[in-house]
């Protein structure tokens, strides 16, 4: 006998908008117990005045109102293009990003007192990879937070141990 498998197609509308002053490349909600309203969103756009060209952008933090209607940004972190992020949660919040300077950055992330959330200005970490001239395009850590893969433009996957 068949059993008859029943698919359920989810309805999901939009209820909220944030405009980003760049290609918005990656969103991540923030796992932290507390923070689950809070999101990462990692942006770029390509320069081509500059030879080679190249991909600014920005890592900024929003956060999802009360009433769930808007998106507020929180702070922002300006300079080189952001391809992924991903939380890392240690004794500390942390935000990683693979950048398009083919690195992988990772930001502290202060808790604030009203449920918001801000990004360090400058990285507390960085794990370069030897693609001169690529990009980092995604990441992922593993569970036990040892570990980080990430990809490159130029076909290569780098595993990286935290320590």
């Amino acid at each position: 006998a068949r059993s008859a498998v029943s698919s359920t197609v989810m309805a999901i509308s939009t209820s909220a908008t944030l405009p980003t002053p760049l290609n918005a490349d990656v969103v991540a909600f923030c796992p932290e117990s507390g923070l689950h309203h809070v999101l990462a969103c990692g942006c770029y756009e390509l320069d081509n005045t500059q030879q080679p060209a190249r991909r600014h952008g920005r890592l900024a933090l929003a956060f999802v109102d009360r009433a769930g209607r808007q998106l507020v940004e929180t702070s922002a972190v300006e300079g080189i293009g952001v391809l992924d992020c991903s939380w890392l949660q240690t004794s500390r919040l942390l935000l990683s990003a693979a950048t398009a300077a083919c690195d992988t950055r990772i930001y502290q992330v202060h808790k604030g007192a009203d449920g918001t959330a801000t990004l360090a200005e400058e990285a507390c970490a960085t794990m370069p990879c030897a693609d001169a001239g690529d990009a980092c395009m995604a990441l992922d850590w593993s569970a036990d937070a040892s570990r980080v893969a990430v990809t490159s433009t130029a076909g290569r996957v780098y595993l990286g141990e935290s320590g």
